[in-house]
């Protein structure tokens, strides 16, 4: 029989979220919860005594690629594939079950597969592409129960199988955070590891806090993230354009998100010059191949070092 496990990340976790982590151990074969917060957080660890699945503090190390990594390790000795989840989804009764079901169709192949991302903030689907390296395509998907072949997925609600995570190896911890999926799934494209969505199935799932500006008749949503996360994000779309842009010309299309970020804090965002800086260093380092986590201590010139801050994203 299909094992199909769970590898749920924590980082600052409230109340709430951690009260979702029971239930969830009881739909899947396995759970382990990765505390990512720099410290060990007593609560965290309470709620797994007390709902009986596996607690690994692993303090950060290596942002959220570190931490999928010793989940993943954990988990792939004794289940078949893993469902990735942030400690804000919100997964659907009929999650697992339909997971199993094309986890167990595709026993013993390679694949990533994942829901239709609805976003909390503002009630709209992320839009899903297929893409062959060289051009991209906006799928416009109905309710079908099939999966359908696309190019790229957020780790979150993902299921990777055993044989993907061998064809695939670890989440490169040198990213730290952001684009870490982005980076995956384009190692999938190039290593012809299939990844899926699967239309009839929705997560819940609030990508940052996003606030909406308005300038004439256009609305503009902002994500209002640190500087520091701004850092991370343009730093990594330059590694990917790097790494896979020759191969595939879409692996330069990360690089307009971060043109975008600056359309959005320029309008409507506080901090703007912190950012915009973060920004820039982050480009400047990643054509450097300058990689792995900020070092706050050591700031770059003209950048404040950063306060300790509870936002947290692959």
């Amino acid at each position: 029989m299909m094992r199909l496990g769970a590898l749920v990340i924590l980082y600052y976790p409230s109340v709430e979220q951690l009260a979702r982590l029971a239930p969830l151990h009881d739909a899947c074969d396995a759970l382990v919860v990765v505390d990512n917060t720099p410290q060990p957080d007593s609560r965290a660890a309470a709620a797994a005594a007390h709902g009986g699945y596996t607690l690994l503090h692993h303090g950060n190390r290596g942002g959220i690629a570190g931490a999928y990594n010793a989940g993943l390790a954990r988990l792939l000795d004794t289940v078949d594939a893993v469902a990735l989840f942030d400690q804000d989804s919100i997964v659907p009764p009929a999650y697992f079950p339909t997971m199993r079901a094309l986890a167990t169709r595709f026993t013993g192949r390679p694949f990533i597969a994942g829901p239709r991302i609805l976003d909390e903030n503002d009630g709209q689907f992320l839009p899903v592409f297929e893409s062959s390296g060289i051009s991209v395509r906006h799928l416009r998907l109905d309710a079908t129960p099939e999966p359908v072949r696309c190019a790229f997925l957020i780790s979150s609600g993902s299921v990777l199988s055993r044989e993907a995570y061998a064809a695939l190896g670890a989440f490169n911890e040198a990213l730290f955070i952001d684009h870490v999926d982005t980076e995956y799934c384009f190692r999938a494209l190039a290593r012809n590891v299939p990844v899926y969505l699967v239309p009839s199935l929705v997560l819940r799932h609030r990508i940052g806090a996003k606030t909406w500006v308005r300038i004439g008749p256009f609305r503009i949503a902002t994500m209002n993230h640190s500087w520091t996360r701004r850092y991370y994000s343009a730093r990594n779309a330059m590694l990917i354009a790097t790494q896979y842009g020759a191969r595939f010309p879409v692996a330069l299309l990360p690089n307009l998100l971060t043109l975008w970020q600056i359309v959005g804090i320029v309008l409507g965002e506080r901090d703007k010059l912190a950012k915009l800086k973060g920004i820039l260093y982050g480009v400047l380092d990643g054509l450097a191949c300058r990689f792995g986590p900020f070092d706050a201590a050591r700031p770059h010139p003209g950048m404040r070092a950063a306060a300790p801050t509870r936002e947290y994203r692959g």
